[in-house]
């Protein structure tokens, strides 16, 4: 899977000599925006981390938007943009298939540009952590131990081959859970509406652990429409017990 180099900017505040040369460094930022399989989205790689964890990343759309001050922001000022997606060192964003990138994509550059320049909040935590804990209240969590191994072998092989690969093309992949032969996954980011997901589900992850881990019998996608009204649910009944 290729990407392919658009753009780079190059953003630098005028160091003060008497500056220390780790102040120096921290006032540069590259930002480039990389095309994906997705016709319709844009992967924004930055040369340096913007989350406190560089292994996660959070898929962002309207529904939860208030889990992402950076995201919120492009929301606002774009119409055009479905979702966005926020890992590491890079942003990839989902717009709809009648908007053109030449409308959208300075937009995203100038937030991005402006937001990570002033160091402002790129995740909230307090709200993903709320989310959490609402996604998981009062469900039965029981595993057997065979399971739990089983569990332990796809996340590995998910994090360490598969993962790296997606990333690549703007995308990212997360394991849901295991259960009776079937792996549940969310393809977030460009894979959420790309015409290859299908195939990079079935001939790709589903081929690679169901040779690894032979309890594998089929990985299925939870959409993201469907991880969208589970969220309003989620929402609703909060708002209910408030």
């Amino acid at each position: 899977m290729l990407s392919t180099l658009t753009r780079t900017h190059t953003l630098a505040r005028t160091a003060r000599a008497a500056a220390p040369a780790s102040s120096i460094l921290a006032r540069f930022l590259s930002i480039k925006a990389l095309t994906t399989p997705n016709e319709n989205a844009l992967k924004f790689q930055v040369d340096q981390n913007i989350l406190a964890d560089p292994t996660t990343s959070y898929q962002i759309n309207l529904a939860n938007q208030s889990h992402s001050p950076l995201a919120a922001k492009i929301f606002e000022y774009s119409n055009d943009v479905e979702s966005v997606l926020i890992g590491g060192n890079f942003v990839t964003v989902n717009k709809n298939e009648f908007a053109h990138w030449n409308q959208v994509k300075p937009v995203v550059e100038s937030i991005l540009e402006s937001h990570l320049k002033k160091k402002e909040p790129v995740i909230d935590e307090r709200e993903v952590e709320r989310a959490n804990n609402a996604l998981f209240d009062g469900e039965a969590r029981s595993m057997t131990e065979e399971d739990q191994e089983i569990t332990e072998e796809i996340q590995e092989l998910i994090d360490t081959r598969i993962r790296p690969a997606i990333q690549d093309d703007g995308g990212d992949i997360v394991f849901l859970r295991y259960q009776d032969g079937k792996v549940y996954v969310q393809l977030q980011g460009a894979c959420t509406s790309c015409s290859l997901s299908d195939d990079t589900l079935k001939s790709g992850i589903q081929s690679m652990l169901s040779h690894y881990v032979e309890e594998v019998e089929e990985v299925v996608n939870l959409a993201e429409l469907e991880f969208n009204k589970f969220e309003q649910k989620l929402k609703m009944q909060r708002d209910h017990r408030a």
